[in-house]
This record gives structure tokens, C-alpha cells and sequence, in this order.
């Protein structure tokens, strides 16, 4: 496997994890509070990843996976 298809590997990943928070989010109807702590966090910790914001999101919710 060379470093593009690593990359792509890593990327498809991230986003499914992602989309699983957000799926599980909504099947509570708590997919925009999950994504304002997202963003909140994203304020506080501008190098966060995406996915982190999410993880906290969904932590601060109690969606978790």
C-alpha cells in the first residue's frame, strides 16, 4: 500500500466515525446540540480535529457510540 491509498484509508475512516456520531446524534434529535459543543470545543481548542470536536460533542450528550 503506498501513501496516497494510506492516506485515503485514514481519511474514509475519519469520516465514518464522524458520520456515526452524527447518525447516532440524530436518532436521539440531539444532532444540532452535539454540534454546537462540536464548535464550542473547535473555539477552545482551535487545532482540534474535527472528529475530536465531535467525540466531545457527543460525550457532553450522551451519545456515545
Amino acid at each position: 500500500m503506498n501513501e496516497m491509498d494510506d492516506m485515503a484509508l485514514q481519511e474514509a475512516m475519519f469520516n465514518s466515525q464522524c458520520d456515526k456520531i452524527l447518525a447516532r446524534a440524530d436518532y436521539y434529535n440531539l444532532q444540532l446540540e452535539v454540534v454546537y459543543s462540536a464548535f464550542k470545543h473547535k473555539e477552545d481548542f482551535p487545532q482540534a480535529s474535527l472528529l475530536e470536536c465531535l467525540q466531545v460533542g457527543a460525550d457532553e450528550w450522551d451519545v456515545n457510540l
